[in-house]
């Protein structure tokens, strides 16, 4: 099992996501699973302050690594933890990117691939509670991880207002990435 996820379809989709936000400047932003740091990177190029958090002590190592090669380190943060469970209340995020493990769970028991749709009802949950009114939650989902209605409903009732903003069918599944604007 590889602790590091690397650099794939669903990253390189992600990482067109955070690139489209280029206009904006953002004050603080969360990346949920940094596997390689490449998405940790580009949110650097747009955000004031990143913290990127991945449960995985070598993606958290590979995260700054390739944090320190670049000219953003100064404003970067990484954490070795899960999810958003560490962070006060009152320190909050204007945009949160996720690329879960949205794979359902089917004995692989790999983490950095493995979760489904209940890990990604947990990210959307956790964030919340952690992201300030008018910010930004980008999240990757696959129609793998189960019904999209069902994800974009969940979303709405957790005071999110989500689009589909990027999709790009590969092989035997079609992955997308949802841009879900937090009510105010």
């Amino acid at each position: 099992m590889n602790s590091v996820y690397e650099l794939s379809e669903d990253t390189c989709l992600l990482l067109d996501a955070v690139e489209s936000l280029s206009g904006k400047l953002f004050r603080r932003a969360l990346e949920i699973g940094s596997g390689s740091g490449v998405i940790s990177v580009a949110l650097s190029k747009i955000s004031r302050e990143v913290v990127s958090i991945d449960i995985s002590e070598q993606a958290v190592r590979e995260t700054w690594r390739r944090l320190k090669a670049s000219s953003y380190i100064n404003i970067c943060h990484t954490i070795l933890g899960d999810k958003l469970s560490m962070f006060r209340e009152d320190y909050l995020f204007d945009l949160i990117i996720c690329n879960p493990p949205y794979l359902p769970r089917e004995g692989l028991e790999d983490e950095t691939i493995e979760g489904g749709l209940d890990f990604v009802k947990q990210v959307i949950n956790e964030s919340k509670s952690r992201i300030m009114g008018g910010g930004i939650l980008l999240l990757i989902v696959s129609t793998l991880t189960g019904d999209l209605h069902e994800i974009l409903s969940y979303l709405r009732g957790e005071g999110f207002n989500p689009y589909i903003k990027l999709s790009k069918n590969i092989f035997f599944e079609e992955i997308i990435v949802i841009q879900a604007g937090k009510k105010s």
